[in-house]
């Protein structure tokens, strides 16, 4: 009896310190994370630092909330640059197609006026090409996750990925170099004139029904042309700032997590406005305006086009 006492007693300790020790076990999720580095991906998407020596100040309490929340939104920001790009081109596909171009009312004279140097005619290009790759390539990184992947093998995906990369790190500099050239050349001919306020108010004189509007007069630049070349100078500037302190930390004396987040965020705000303006610039030179992409392809312009697009212009060159 005092054996089966004992063992009992024997079997309720080893019972009740078996229910004890299942009481304060941690489940699975609690035990410490493991953190493995992807190879090959972008270090400041991830939230790891690209220069190890920047771990050791890194403090997270000390991170913005706001600025973790925007870019943790990558489902938003994906959408918004997708459609900052596509999107608008697609709208304005449609509008030229019940628009119409704006054609020359007097037809094409045969006689050609130098408009740009082949200096201007080479840095716009110089600038242009490799503005078209950025934003296509930006399109691929920051929106291709959502629109892309769905449509390609995760190999095939992961490999365009690190191409688009590639090739937007490489021609952001010579977009550097002939954007920075344009900006410093061009601008004494960008500046506002009283012109500008009618251009805006007929719309250019682009709109071709409901009973086409007298075209506007206009200088060298037309307002149009004004507010795109002020819309590169200010947001291609943030593209170039941000995206070196993106590449090159160190030049900048170092980049913390909050400095690296708002670059992010600002470098994303730039690509947005300047895709939309650059897909509309497009459309408006090479597109709407009947012999206007002559003019970046010899730098030589139709007098018929010149009376009827930059009129003012036109009457100081012609005396």
């Amino acid at each position: 009896m005092k054996k089966l006492a004992f063992l009992s007693g024997m079997t309720l300790t080893t019972a009740a310190a078996a229910a004890e020790e299942t009481a304060v076990h941690q489940p699975e999720f609690w035990m410490q994370v493991q953190e493995h580095v992807v190879n090959n991906d972008i270090p400041q998407l991830l939230g790891y630092a690209s220069n190890p020596a920047y771990t050791k100040t890194y403090l997270p309490e000390g991170v913005s909330e706001g600025y973790l929340s925007f870019v943790q939104s990558a489902a938003t920001i994906g959408n918004v640059i997708f459609m900052s790009v596509v999107l608008v081109a697609i709208l304005f596909t449609i509008f030229v197609i019940f628009n119409g171009r704006a054609k020359l009312e007097n037809g094409f004279s045969g006689k050609l006026i130098n408009r740009w140097s082949p200096l201007d005619v080479a840095l716009h290009w110089l600038a242009a090409i490799p503005c078209l790759i950025l934003i296509l390539s930006g399109l691929v990184i920051g929106a291709g996750r959502f629109w892309l992947e769905p449509l390609m093998s995760p190999t095939h995906f992961a490999s365009f990925v690190d191409a688009s990369v590639m090739f937007h790190n490489f021609f952001a500099f010579p977009f550097i170099v002939g954007a920075v050239i344009i900006m410093i050349k061009w601008a004494a001919r960008q500046f506002p004139e009283s012109c500008d306020a009618k251009w805006f108010a007929c719309l250019g004189g682009y709109i071709n029904f409901g009973g086409k509007a007298k075209h506007p007069d206009a200088g060298f630049a037309n307002a149009g042309e004004k507010a795109y070349f002020w819309t590169v100078f200010i947001f291609g500037l943030a593209l170039i700032v941000t995206g070196l302190m993106m590449l090159y930390p160190d030049l900048f004396g170092g980049v913390d997590k909050n400095g690296a987040l708002l670059a992010l965020i600002i470098h994303i705000i730039s690509a947005v406005v300047l895709g939309a303006f650059t897909v509309i610039h497009i459309f408006m030179g090479a597109v709407m305006s009947e012999g206007g992409m002559q003019n970046m392809i010899n730098g030589k312009c139709d007098e018929n086009w010149a009376k009827q697009n930059h009129n003012l212009w036109y009457a100081k060159v012609s005396k």
